[in-house]
This record gives structure tokens, C-alpha cells and sequence, in this order.
């Protein structure tokens, strides 16, 4: 039987999230920075963007922050660090919490890849994105940050 999932801008009435996550897209020159699963993690070779469980009484930045340093070995400035939004992810097993941020780099920074939890690294466009076997809530996750840069950038154009 494949997982269920079931991504939801508000939480649902029966909510009661296992787990709080944060997550970075990492952006450069129009693409994005996913990491495949290596196995022994949940759903190995699945792609994802950096980030993981918060530790408990962390705030969301300071956890993509520190996800980030973690698993691709890059210290992001925390006042460049975007606030995108937040998800609500229910699996089958298990509802989580999903804080997504953004990064856009002006150069490539240079990956360090922590890979007992990651085995390769790659620099994709959304479409290319989109062809990745993505871990369960990915692609809603990736089409809710699109949605959120293209909003912010009409905001911006506007002002």
C-alpha cells in the first residue's frame, strides 16, 4: 500500500502534529538545491530540500538555519533568510508542521554534503524538479513556493 498524504494551508480540525520541520529552497540563477535520501533514512532516494526536524524549543529560521549548516554545509546570514510560509502535512502514519524558508545565493555556494543522510545533490529547475521522485508532500510543497515567490515578486514590482 503507498503512503497517503494530504498537504493543507491550515491546520486541519483533527491536527495534531508528531513533529515540527523546517525547510530551506535554496535558490540560484532559477534553480533550486535538492538532496537525495541516502538509504537507512525515511524514504530513501527521494528528493527533498535541506531541512529537518526542529529540536525541541527551537524557533522555525533557527532550525533551517542550523539544517542547512547540517546537511549541505553552508551558513545562510539569518536576516537573508525569507520566511515563505507554512504547510500542514498529514502522512498516513503521522500529521507534521512544515516551515519553509527561502535563500537565494548570487553565487553557488559550495555544498558539503552530510552524507550519512544525503547521497548526491543537485541544482534543478522547477520542471526538472517536478521529475524527481520527491519525498510524500514534495510537489505541493515546491508548487506552494513558487506560488509565494511569484506573489512576493508582483508585491515588490508593485511598491
Amino acid at each position: 500500500m503507498k503512503n497517503s498524504c494530504s498537504v493543507f494551508l491550515e491546520p486541519p480540525k483533527d491536527f495534531f502534529p508528531k513533529l515540527l520541520v523546517a525547510g530551506t529552497y535554496c535558490e540560484h540563477e532559477g534553480k533550486l538545491l535538492y538532496l537525495k535520501r541516502a538509504q537507512g533514512r525515511p524514504e530513501p532516494h527521494t528528493w527533498c530540500i535541506p531541512g529537518g526536524k526542529m529540536e525541541k524549543g527551537e524557533e522555525p529560521r533557527a532550525a533551517a538555519l542550523r539544517e542547512a549548516d547540517e546537511e549541505i554545509g553552508v551558513k545562510i546570514d539569518g536576516s537573508s533568510l525569507q520566511e515563505i510560509g507554512t504547510l500542514y502535512i498529514r502522512l498516513s502514519h503521522m500529521d507534521y508542521t512544515f516551515y519553509l524558508f527561502c535563500a537565494r545565493f548570487t553565487t553557488a555556494p559550495l555544498i558539503k554534503l552530510a552524507t550519512q543522510e544525503h547521497e548526491e545533490a543537485r541544482w534543478v529547475v522547477y520542471e526538472d524538479a517536478l521529475k524527481l521522485p520527491l519525498i510524500l508532500g514534495g510537489k505541493e510543497a515546491l508548487d506552494y513556493y513558487f506560488k509565494c515567490r511569484s506573489l512576493n515578486q508582483v508585491v515588490r514590482k508593485s511598491l
